[in-house]
């Protein structure tokens, strides 16, 4: 894999990089039926025709406290579902405005492609990518060219998916757009046409985030993924509106895209003072996540859950979704059996790429040996 990997990459820089981020990306494929991936596909277009209703957008932005947010008419650039999947169908997890792993992801797949051919072709996603990109830009700034764009995150050669930040700055140069990898504190508004964002403070108050966050309020730089797309698609508490068949239909979802969307999403409820007893005592049944989170920081299934730990909990924004256990895979070169997320990264309500999260404990952590990432392939 790692040899067709670096003749696709075709730069040592990049893909030694890749080799050296131990966990990333699991020597596996995964062959998934035909039927279960039109399964994925249609609960992908049930969550983006969900959020196409505006009295959803509305109901969901209150909830996560993002009403006030400016609202520059981004879509959230390309969004990642998150699924488990059941013998009744996929489950939805969690929803990411910033799928990481999509271009790795890709090349992992067109090499194992290489080395399997009886895989087929795995998905062309960069073309998607760019489009996207430059649907976001065209959405704000009509017909004026893009220049350039700037990736940005906190010490980015520190980060886990760094190599992943050079494969957009080429995919990027390769359109003839100039791109640039920079710490925030490098930003100045109007240096860059557009601002591909992978910072984890979502709502940009980080003070050392100020100048980036002043030129998205003022629309001086086109950001994406912004504020708004993380407030209404990712804030935890919107997956208690989207488990409530009986709520969606209240403001005026379709009757049947209300409970397709409720069957997807498993009951999620926020943790309250006045529900709290009864969660404790039932907790084994629930999955509780910090309203914000990300990257399974600070979650804690309740099985696990300790009492020390609970004040934590009712003192921060959580919710408490009803525990959908993940896939178990049995992976024979790795003398192990491996849980499974299932990523779908969608533009538009279109699923463009399927990839796997193969892991051990109680949430993905990329140091499981033999796990990681791993491309999907319909069979």
């Amino acid at each position: 894999m790692w040899a067709a990997l670096d003749a696709d990459i075709a730069d040592p820089a990049i893909s030694s990089s890749l080799r050296r981020r131990d966990g990333l990306l699991s020597p596996c494929a995964i062959l998934l039926p035909r039927h279960e991936a039109e399964r994925v596909e249609q609960a992908v277009w049930a969550l983006h025709a969900v959020f196409s209703s505006p009295s959803l957008v509305a109901a969901a932005l209150e909830i996560a406290r993002g009403d006030g947010l400016p609202d520059h008419g981004l879509g959230g650039w390309m969004l990642g579902f998150d699924f488990h999947l059941t013998p009744d169908g996929p489950r939805l997890i969690e929803i990411n405005t910033n799928p990481g792993g999509m271009l790795a992801v890709a090349a992992q797949g067109r090499a194992l492609a290489a080395c399997h051919l009886e895989f087929g072709d795995a998905p062309d996603v960069e073309p998607v990518a760019l489009t996207a990109f430059q649907d976001e830009w065209r959405r704000q700034r009509g017909d004026q060219p893009l220049g350039s764009v700037a990736i940005i995150d906190d010490d980015p050669p520190s980060q886990y998916l760094y190599p992943e930040f050079q494969l957009y700055r080429r995919l990027f140069e390769r359109a003839g757009i100039s791109a640039a990898i920079f710490d925030p504190s490098q930003f100045v508004a109007g240096s860059v046409d557009m601002v591909y964002n992978r910072l984890v403070d979502f709502s940009l108050d980080s003070p050392g985030h100020a100048a980036l966050a002043q030129a998205w309020r003022g629309g001086e730089t086109v950001v994406t993924p912004d504020p708004h797309a993380h407030f209404l698609f990712s804030d935890k508490r919107v997956m208690a509106l989207l488990s409530d068949e009986p709520s969606l239909r209240a403001i005026g979802v379709r009757p049947d895209i209300a409970a397709t969307v409720a069957r997807i999403v498993p009951p999620t409820i926020p943790v309250t003072a006045a529900n709290a007893e009864d969660l404790w005592a039932d907790r084994r049944r629930w999955f509780f996540k910090p309203a914000k989170g990300h990257a399974g920081k600070a979650v804690y299934r309740g099985e696990k859950l300790s009492r020390s730990t609970w004040p934590t909990i009712l003192a921060s924004p959580y919710v408490a979704q009803r525990y959908i256990p993940p896939s178990r895979l049995v992976v024979e070169h790795a003398g192990a059996s491996l849980k499974m997320d299932l990523r779908a990264n969608a533009w538009q309500g279109q699923v463009v790429q399927m990839a796997a999260r193969l892991y051990e404990g109680q949430a993905t952590n990329f140091r499981t040996p033999g796990g990681g990432f791993a491309p999907v392939f319909t069979v």
